[in-house]
């Protein structure tokens, strides 16, 4: 395993820093797990949030666009209703997700109202992305909130969700909006410091994972189960969200958010936690008349086109030969 893990690093020193894909990155999908905005009570922890809020000001301040999906609607509401089992009937757990949704929104809008930014409240199940008009609608939705200089927040509707639509976890909310809305980095804050070779709760001399190139399945073995008892999602899910957001070509960034001023200092291109790379576009050929294209005004219709790969819903391909 170590072996092929070198092997790796060796390929990509030939690609660029990851320091100068974090630098250049101008749109972040920030998700934020529920272990960092809860305290052990399952209540809100006013100053973690007010911390993670601030940083993603001078993101924005930066030039940087942020989507921000937050986790802790059903962990805070379960505190609000003194329900203190994890697992929870689905009658009480859309109830909790109900009362805590509003008390986080609340805790979102009073901070940034201070720096006179509103935010927008997205949610969402699987229906929203199951036909093509839905994802317009949903990515429209987006857009215009970042359009209107509001910060879009987005969590999976768990008031209503059930077995059928429902995410499981933010992770894959979080890789499923990366893709629809072109993002170029997924930033996966969590309460551990990043993917490491074993679960350094059991391996103390367990190595993390500086980079790599996400989908490589010798992640999903390393990943173990997750942190507290709060999240709903593992490192498990963290790794399969970054290889579906790196089919678009967005990269990942799984770090700890109880690192101080860890969002500023990512973008400063500082190297926290463990960064999957998305992979690469050069396999995508499109196998047409090139002469036709070359020499004469002909467009390029759908029935002459031959795809050897998949991309992703409004991707911009590049005609290319050899």
């Amino acid at each position: 395993m170590i072996n092929k893990l070198v092997e790796t690093t060796a390929k990509l020193s030939t690609l660029p820093s990851r320091s100068t894909l974090q630098k250049k990155s101008q749109r972040w999908v920030i998700k934020i797990g529920s272990s960092l905005l809860t305290s052990e009570g399952n209540q809100l922890n006013q100053a973690d949030i007010r911390h993670f809020v601030e940083q993603i000001l001078r993101l924005r301040e930066r030039g940087i666009e942020v989507v921000l999906v937050s986790s802790g609607s059903v962990s805070v509401g379960r505190g609000h209703l003194g329900l203190a089992e994890k697992t929870l009937p689905a009658e009480q757990r859309q109830a909790a997700a109900s009362v805590g949704q509003a008390a986080l929104m609340h805790a979102y809008e009073n901070l940034l109202a201070q720096a006179g930014v509103h935010c927008g409240q997205i949610l969402l199940t699987q229906d929203n992305f199951k036909d093509r008009k839905r994802r317009k609608k949903t990515l429209s939705a987006i857009n215009m909130l970042t359009k209107m200089n509001m910060l879009p927040i987005l969590n999976e509707n768990d008031a209503l969700a059930d077995s059928e639509n429902q995410f499981g976890n933010n992770d894959h909310l979080a890789a499923v909006i990366s893709r629809l809305w072109h993002g170029d980095l997924m930033v996966l804050l969590t309460d551990q410091a990043g993917l490491y070779e074993a679960d350094p709760r059991v391996q103390v001399d367990a190595q993390m994972i500086q980079e790599g190139m996400a989908g490589d399945p010798r992640y999903g073995q390393m990943a173990g189960g997750s942190g507290t008892a709060v999240g709903t999602g593992g490192m498990r899910t963290k790794v399969e969200a970054a290889a579906y957001a790196a089919s678009s070509g967005t990269a990942t960034v799984i770090a700890s958010g109880c690192i101080s001023d860890v969002l500023l200092r990512l973008q400063n291109g500082e190297r926290l936690g463990t960064f999957l790379r998305s992979k690469k576009f050069d396999q995508m050929w499109l196998k047409a008349r090139r002469a036709a294209l070359q020499k004469t005004t002909y467009s390029l219709l759908g029935v002459a086109v031959k795809l050897s790969n998949k991309y992703s819903e409004q991707s911009h391909l590049s005609y290319c030969y050899k």
